[in-house]
């Protein structure tokens, strides 16, 4: 797996490297310095490509990336022009004489004529829509390879934005993109060295006080920086597109731990985080079944955790995805719930069991009456819904209290353990005490672990 990822980091880390089609811009820059026009470079990026290759394979891929090269071709004529700049990535120059090129409108336009649907001569299929982010640069004298540099940063931050959205660079940008430079080329490191590992948050049955399950977090071993919170690294992991081979691992481990509890008659269910962009991928379900199969885990024990913000931003297709994941038997968890507002509609269209109640609603509990209101009343729709209410982020007695008395399931926090790793969770699991007596014998002591946020 190891080897797996070093080579997802190094095509990602290629990918932002200098492509041989930027020489071409050095003859049109250099006559429209000349003519003294001004111009601009955008960088176009086909959002999640790899998805419709994958899915309809590289043939009909190919020839999709050949009708977008037309289309920004006609775009951008008597302008500049356009062409490929790696496998689903297109360069486009513009200059205008005498002013300076009205770089958001042109860049709404590329984005268009990228979106308008496409068929394929000879297919039957439907027609495909894809989508571009885009990162643009100004020209200000410097060499073809320094405005594709400024675009790529621009393009970084266009696409931690979201998807179909444009930015135009800013010298501020740049140190941003050299620490996560730094950052990603340090992560490279520790796939080499297998620095990367993951600890355990117990869960714990507001009724009885017994340990129920684990969340499986990921956590980075910096020789230098201590233990590294995921929050600090997975966002570069996001836009890499690393997320999805990481993310496998992760199943992956998280699978084998909780076979190895199964296998000891302890029946603990084993959280694990999806991202939006795994759930996206297609790989994702194959890797479910290799984790299932190859950890012989009791498919129940399983819960796939999917963020709310995930479901609003696309019901239908989270839906029909979940939906293939709960065929292999496992639960679904709504993560964050309360924090995006997900609707009545949506939530009685998703196959889930359980709902996570969000840290800030917790965070509110017993301060002030409407945080109390709140939370009693997503418990309320939770349960009408059959779904389980589990919370994040207890961290006090009277928010335990608010919790029971809202009669919420089971819950998550410091009051009861910070993360530990599998040697102390075993040692929870065989205790007969009480999940708060038996957990505050071993907490681990914050300046090992690194830090205090379980995220």
């Amino acid at each position: 797996m190891a080897a797996r990822l070093k080579r997802s980091m190094a095509r990602a880390a290629a990918a932002r490297q200098s492509d041989p089609a930027i020489a071409a811009l050095s003859g049109p820059l250099e006559l429209a310095r000349r003519r003294g026009a001004s111009s601009a470079l955008f960088l176009i990026d086909l959002n999640n490509f790899h998805v419709l290759n994958n899915g309809l394979g590289r043939a009909f891929g190919d020839a999709v990336l050949g009708v977008v090269a037309k289309r920004l071709e006609v775009t951008v004529q008597n302008l500049g022009h356009a062409q490929g700049c790696g496998a689903d990535r297109f360069l486009v120059f513009v200059s205008e004489t005498g002013s300076v090129p009205a770089v958001a409108p042109m860049a709404a336009r590329l984005i268009s004529a990228v979106r308008m649907p496409i068929h394929i001569e000879g297919d039957d299929g439907p027609p495909v829509v894809v989508s571009a982010s885009i990162g643009s640069a100004l020209d200000d004298g410097s060499s073809p390879d320094e405005l594709v540099r400024r675009a790529d940063i621009a393009l970084h931050v266009a696409k931690a934005k979201g998807l179909h959205n444009h930015v135009s660079f800013e010298p501020a940008m740049r140190v941003g993109a050299e620490a996560q430079a730094r950052l990603e080329r340090e992560l490279r490191e520790a796939l080499d060295t297998e620095l990367l590992f993951l600890v355990y948050l117990p869960s714990v049955d507001i009724a009885t006080g017994k340990v129920t399950g684990a969340e499986a977090l990921l956590r980075w071993r910096h020789p230098e920086r201590g233990i590294v919170l995921a929050r600090d690294f997975v966002p570069l992991l996001e836009q890499s597109g690393t997320i999805i081979d990481i993310g496998s691992w992760v199943l992956q481990e998280a699978c084998m731990q909780a076979a190895a509890w199964q296998r000891r008659e302890m029946g603990v269910e084993i959280h694990v985080n999806l991202s939006a962009r795994q759930i996206r991928a297609d790989v994702l379900l194959g890797d479910l079944r290799d984790a299932l199969e190859t950890s012989h885990l009791d498919p129940s024990l399983l819960v796939l955790e999917v963020a709310e913000s995930t479901i609003v931003e696309d019901t239908a297709a989270v839906t029909e995805r979940l939906g293939e994941f709960k065929a292999l038997g496992v639960q679904i968890a709504l993560d964050n719930f309360g924090a995006a507002y997900a609707t009545l509609s949506q939530l009685r269209q998703l196959p889930l069991d359980s709902v996570k109640l969000d840290r800030s609603l917790i965070a509110d509990l017993g301060k002030q009456d409407t945080g109390t209101a709140m939370v009693r009343t997503l418990v309320t729709i939770a349960h009408g819904l059959g779904l389980q209410s589990v919370a994040e982020g207890v961290e006090d007695e009277e928010q335990l209290k608010e919790l029971r008395d809202a009669g919420c399931s089971g819950a998550f926090g410091y009051l009861f353990s910070q993360p530990v790793d599998a040697d102390a969770m075993d040692k929870l699991f065989e205790e007969a005490d009480p999940a708060v007596q038996a957990l505050s014998r071993h907490r681990i002591d914050s300046s090992a672990e690194g830090a205090v946020d379980p995220s």
